[in-house]
């Protein structure tokens, strides 16, 4: 009998240990998400910003491009005249 009870008592110690730690080991993993969720969260600022940059370059560029276009026809024009004079 003292025997199954001595059993008894280590089995129970050793399920709150295990508990137990489960408790930490989940602490951790909560506290390392929460810092990669920060990260992440920063990172992507920055990346929308990129972004955004990348968007107003892209836009400046197709206004350059018609600026140029405009410029060629008008160089084209003023060569024809030049040339019909």
């Amino acid at each position: 009998m003292k025997l199954d009870k001595i059993v008894n008592i280590v089995a129970i110690v050793l399920l709150l240990a295990l508990g137990a730690v489960a408790l930490v080991v989940m602490q951790k993993t909560t506290e390392s998400n929460a810092i990669s969720t920060d990260a992440t969260v920063r990172q992507s600022k920055k990346q929308s910003r990129v972004v955004k940059e990348i968007r107003l370059l892209n836009l400046e560029m197709r206004n350059l491009q018609k600026d140029i276009a405009e410029i060629r026809e008008r160089v084209k024009k003023q060569r024809k005249l030049r040339i019909n004079k």
